[in-house]
């Protein structure tokens, strides 16, 4: 099978890595130095000219390690009509580097790893991040290994939407006879405003005019973009720029009416039926809104009325069969709430592996002084790094070089690195790691 990125427009690349590979670049005018690395057909640098843009993504460093002439094929044949990127914002002949800029790329900073959640599909406390993710945060990269250290940045100055965000259903817990199920889609949670698709930070998406021109005005909608399963990091890709031919492949799946927050949910998702379904919304198996869509890239995310704790399973294990992601329950008769609520719920399966701790990254904010993160190996010689479960105490006396620590994910990335592991204790018996297999 050729690879996409070896020749472009009959430009080939200096250096043509391979998918998920990454080569560390020195800054030409100061001692920094920045990642560049390879996920899919696209790269991404680490460097804050890369992170300022949105169409046509590229910097210096990508074109001294890849080549200009390619670099500028590559940009063009990604996002077609785009301009051209120079690498850095210039202003009067000069690169900019003013205070606005500098604060302008610190609130980039945050990590648009959590706008590519789905239905609140973070922690329950607020989301912090690690080293790994600082460096993968402006484009949402799977790669970010890490979601514990504490940066405490100040992001006042961007509008965030409230979003009703979910909760983890514990199978001893909440009894869900009669609620609403629907599948967990792994893409990009999207708010749309009536006049545009925002994350759930406050950053716009590049959405095209023509995927706008058919969203109604007089509503608000939550959602996901989404490219198909297991397609994460390839979405995260295509929503960052507009000019993207691949916009095509990208589908709004609606799951709420924030703006009809204070009616219940079943008359919220008939809001949804009467714009965008053309017939019937309810299927023989008794699956509600699932009629014919009369926007081509417009889908009313499908629902249906669980009878037990056996058939929440039941619909998990078809899922992930198929290789979604898991499920989102709805209470019936809820509320929409911009806030974490116990009306929407998770289902996810977890897995438990060993690795082997080989360092540690300093905290930040809250954890300055302590461990942020532990970074480990595991059984592939694959390294990354786990901060989210860490107690206080652990942090201040984290495990030591060497030693076994068990963690918990749900998933792996590209890479067949874990995707926001969890810290779940040290092995008391074990002297080497040990790797799970992930159901494919």
């Amino acid at each position: 099978m050729s690879d996409s990125l070896a020749d472009i427009q009959g430009k080939k690349p200096k250096v043509l890595l391979a998918d998920g590979e990454e080569r560390e670049v020195s800054s030409q005018t100061s001692s920094s130095k920045y990642k560049v690395k390879r996920t899919g057909d696209h790269y991404y640098c680490t460097c804050p000219a890369w992170r300022m843009q949105i169409d046509a993504r590229s910097c210096k460093h990508l074109k001294s390690l890849l080549g200009e002439e390619y670099e500028n094929a590559r940009v063009e044949w990604k996002n077609p009509g785009a301009s051209k990127s120079k690498g850095t914002a210039k202003k009067g002949g000069k690169a900019a580097t003013s205070k606005a800029a500098k604060a302008s790329t610190s609130k980039k900073r945050k990590n648009d790893q959590e706008d590519a959640s789905g239905e609140g599909d973070q922690p329950s406390r607020k989301r912090s991040k690690g080293p790994n993710e600082r460096e993968s945060e402006a484009i949402g990269e799977e790669d970010a290994n890490d979601e514990d250290d504490e940066d405490d940045e100040d992001d006042s100055a961007k509008k965030k939407p409230d979003l009703l965000l979910a909760v983890k259903w514990d199978l001893d817990g909440q009894d869900p006879a009669g609620w609403w199920a629907s599948e967990k889609l792994d893409g990009v949670r999207a708010y749309y405003d009536g006049k545009r698709l925002i994350s759930r930070l406050g950053n716009p998406f590049a959405a095209p005019q023509w995927f706008l021109d058919e969203l109604p005005k007089n509503i608000t909608l939550d959602g996901e973009l989404f490219a198909g399963r297991r397609n994460f990091q390839d979405v995260v890709s295509i929503v960052r720029a507009a000019n993207s031919p691949s916009w095509k492949e990208v589908k709004y799946h609606i799951f709420d009416v924030p703006s009809a927050g204070n009616e219940p949910f079943e008359q919220r998702m008939s809001i949804l039926s009467k714009t965008f379904l053309d017939g019937s919304d309810t299927s023989e198996e008794g699956a509600r809104f699932t009629g014919k869509s009369k926007v081509d890239h417009v889908i009313v995310e499908q629902q249906t009325i669980v009878r037990d704790r056996d058939h929440v399973l039941e619909m998990l294990k078809e899922v992930e069969s198929r290789g979604g992601e898991g499920l989102m329950l709805r209470e019936p008769g809820s509320l929409y709430v911009g806030t974490r609520s116990n009306t929407l719920l998770k289902v996810k399966t977890f897995y438990d592996a060993e690795a082997r701790v080989i360092g540690y990254t300093k905290g930040k904010g809250k954890h300055a002084g302590k461990t942020g993160a532990l970074l480990c190996e595991m059984a592939s010689g694959k390294k990354f790094s786990v901060g989210s479960g860490l107690s206080d105490k652990q942090r201040a006396n984290p495990p030591s070089i060497g030693s076994i620590i068990v963690y918990r994910f749900q998933e792996l990335t590209r890479d067949g690195v874990p995707r926001f592991p969890t810290f779940a204790g040290e092995s008391a018996d074990k002297t080497e790691p040990k790797d799970v297999v992930v159901k494919a």
